[in-house]
């Protein structure tokens, strides 16, 4: 067994490169992470462990100075270390393993970082890498500046915490910042506290500002003008006009209606001519060119004219699971503008029709037909639970848990054959697998070679069933009788193991050559496998002596017919041994020692001559 060891793993070695890197990653407990990626390899083991493994913290901060600076100061997050870095950093967790384990969302930024997160900067709490652009937590200093771009370009000082405060956008300084406005010559009231400064102090210019007059700042919109006095009909509470109360008119301004300039419905002098207000169409392209005769309010309203709220249940085809929350547009493409006018825009959703393959596209191509609930469902596009009917013994055992990827390959996807460079294997097919065009489904062959590698290489041709079965973990070889071979089992060889006999090889098979176990060819004389302890002095036939259920000799017949006189009397219960002793000498297999099978029959070759020669023929008075 050990000099089969050693052969296999020679042989794996020779077949997936150099001896070195293989002995580093069998010696190596994991890959490194990214960041240590560099790292790789035997030969740099001893960057960072010591010798019998151990890792001191000194290595690591030779190369992770920073850290090794706040360690002395005894700041941040490493101020308490005691200089045990793997208790906290655990390599060869693989390449995306996570170097620095602490939870983000729970970090005492303010306490360990001395820089708190609160305002608009509470949401960066636990998303370190939207300030921390490096892996390295040190780099980033706590001024304004390092994040924020100056927006006055330097002419306002450094100290944004005069006029800005985390509470709101820095850009909203009025809003819920520092500066105080009303300490100025135009105070900010009503609408103008909500206004940005860069709307008023455009390129960053804060002096030297006209605020004589609206018109200042506001286009005067009346053609023509009402004057230069604009509070006789409007305040900085909402510029829009304040003497006219719409809700005292026939149509009252709400939702969206309220946030529409007075402009875009009154095109003509609102004290001459009054819009018309009865229906939506009077101000809105009706874009379903008459295709719904009901008000236009049954499906829309005003508080959002684009996002309707229409009922899909109504219709004949309900929006459930993940269609519910598909926009319209997305199988309404009608809905898409002409032209820029509003005038010529579209939206018919007429026609449209209701089969899977109207708004996804069928990539079986047509082979499973057009009924997709047969297998999917709205709740999840993916087929979770699919069970093949047909052949339950072949999708039943190892073959049970195989993901429907690893046997539908699309047509489109490279063969698995190309990238192994032998027959495809399911273990060979990555996983997770693209999507992939025209999967086949009905044309997916079920021998076992059309996914197994066939590691006989064509010796017992393509039905494995005989031997092994899916019910066997591994497909193991359960089955198998030898009884149909020419060498049947019997005795005590029933129990010797396959591998006993058959040998990997490797030479030429019936599928070309390679290393496969040996199966056909195997030679069945006993000296294929037993050692001929005769030398060579009887023919090759064990079996006329020996048998497979006990190899001892428990019943031998001597068939010389010359010595038929010999064997009477007490040489018929004579012990093999008596006659037959172990010589060393010249045998017909070459020099050695075995039980001597040719022998002198004479009586003195056995027995002591009493009588010296006197008396040659001693048949002649004495019987066995």
């Amino acid at each position: 067994m050990l000099r089969l060891a050693v052969l296999v793993s020679a042989v794996w070695l020779a077949a997936y490169g150099r001896a070195e890197a293989q002995l580093g990653s069998l010696l190596s407990p994991g890959e490194l992470t990214k960041a240590h990626a560099g790292l790789e390899g035997i030969a740099n083991c001893e960057k960072c462990h010591e010798r019998g493994q151990r890792i001191s913290a000194q290595k690591c901060l030779s190369c992770h100075k920073p850290v090794a600076d706040r360690i002395a100061r005894r700041l941040g997050v490493h101020r308490d270390v005691k200089g045990d870095c793997v208790s906290c950093h655990v390599e060869h967790h693989g390449a995306d393993g996570e170097l620095r384990p602490f939870d983000q969302a729970k970090f005492d930024h303010a306490g360990v970082a001395g820089f708190p997160l609160d305002g608009r900067h509470a949401v960066l709490a636990g998303k370190c890498a939207a300030c921390h652009k490096t892996r390295s937590f040190l780099a980033v200093a706590a001024s304004c500046q390092s994040c924020h771009k100056d927006a006055h370009n330097g002419k306002l000082g450094a100290a944004c915490a005069s006029c800005h405060t985390t509470r709101v956008a820095f850009k909203d300084v009025i809003a819920g910042g520092r500066f105080d406005h009303s300490k100025t010559a135009f105070p900010l009231m009503g609408a103008h506290a909500s206004v940005t400064c860069t709307s008023c102090h455009v390129n960053g210019a804060y002096r030297g500002l006209s605020f004589s007059s609206c018109t200042s700042c506001h286009k005067d919109p009346h053609q023509p003008t009402f004057g230069p006095v604009c509070t006789t009909c409007h305040t900085t509470n909402a510029w829009r006009t304040t003497k006219i109360d719409h809700a005292r008119t026939a149509f009252p301004l709400v939702g969206r209606h309220a946030t529409v300039a007075c402009a875009s419905c009154h095109k003509q002098n609102a004290m001459t001519v009054k819009p018309r207000s009865n229906t939506c169409a009077a101000c809105h392209v009706d874009v379903h060119r008459g295709t719904f005769k009901q008000d236009c309010k049954s499906c829309h309203n005003e508080s959002s004219f684009a996002k309707a709220p229409f009922d899909h249940g109504q219709t004949k085809f309900p929006l459930d699971g993940k269609h519910a929350p598909v926009a319209c547009a997305a199988c309404h493409k009608t809905m898409t503008l002409a032209a820029k006018s509003a005038a010529r825009r579209v939206a018919d959703f007429r026609g449209l029709g209701t089969t899977c393959v109207s708004c996804h596209t069928d990539v079986h191509k047509g082979e499973l037909g057009a009924t997709c609930e047969s297998c999917h469902t709205s709740s999840s596009f993916g087929v979770t639970s699919y069970r093949h009917v047909r052949f339950p013994d072949f999708f039943g055992g190892q073959h049970a848990s195989v993901t429907c990827d690893r046997c539908h390959i699309g047509s489109d996807a490279t063969p698995v054959a190309s990238r192994t460079g032998a027959a495809r294997t399911v273990a060979a097919i990555p996983a997770p697998r693209p999507a992939v065009l025209n999967v086949r489904f009905k044309t997916t062959s079920t021998t076992c070679v059309a996914c197994h590698k066939d590691v006989h290489l064509g010796q017992v041709g393509r039905e494995c069933q005989s031997c092994h079965n899916v019910q066997h973990a591994k497909f193991g070889v359960t089955g198998f009788s030898h009884t149909a071979t020419l060498f049947p089992l019997t005795g005590k060889h029933t129990k010797v193991e396959c591998g006993l006999c058959h040998k990997p090889t490797t030479g030429v098979f019936p599928a070309g050559t390679g290393t496969a176990v040996r199966l056909k060819g195997v030679a069945v004389e006993c000296r294929a496998c037993h050692q001929d302890v005769h030398l060579g002095q009887v023919e090759n036939r064990c079996e006329s002596c020996h048998s497979t259920d006990a190899f001892t000799i428990r019943d031998y017949r001597h068939r010389n017919t010359q010595l038929r006189d010999f064997f009477t009397g007490r040489h018929v219960t004579a012990t093999c041994a008596s006659c037959h002793v172990p010589v060393t000498r010249d045998f017909p297999a070459g020099r050695g020692r075995a039980m001597a099978f040719k022998v002198d029959a004479r009586c003195t070759a056995c027995h002591k001559d009493e009588h010296n020669g006197a008396l040659p023929d001693c048949q002649r008075c004495h019987r066995p």
